[in-house]
């Protein structure tokens, strides 16, 4: 018996199909990682983006205050319950005999993971 090229079927044999599969399943799998790695660094985005305004604010206040920063403090942010500030002195220094003292503001997250911090010169009060 004489097959001829005629006689074959037209279609996909299985091999194939399931070739095509795992490469689809690959494409999508790849791209559902990349979807869920791009949302958490924009929501981390965003929060840094909030914790950089709410700093802000913060030293405006101290600054507006008499007494301005405070070397070691801590708060809870009002707009984001749980969130919290803390300043902290990070060094000190005598530049041309003036004392000074290094604070650094930092603005934490949850479970205290730092969005954002910013160091001010303050000269040190006798």
């Amino acid at each position: 018996m004489n097959c001829s090229h005629s006689d074959r079927r037209d279609g996909l044999t299985l091999v194939e199909v399931v070739v095509g599969l795992v490469l689809m399943a690959t494409v999508l799998v790849s791209s559902l990682l990349a979807t869920g790695a791009h949302r958490r660094q924009h929501h981390f985005s965003n929060n840094k983006l909030v914790a950089v305004g709410i700093a802000d604010d913060l030293l405006n206040q101290f600054l507006n205050s008499r007494d301005g920063i405070p070397p070691v403090a801590q708060g809870l942010i009002a707009a984001r319950p749980q969130w919290s500030w803390r300043t902290q002195v990070v060094g000190a220094a005598a530049p041309a005999g003036v004392p000074m003292q290094v604070i650094r503001l930092e603005i934490l997250g949850e479970l205290g993971k730092p969005y954002a911090s910013v160091e001010v010169v303050k000269k040190i009060q006798n």
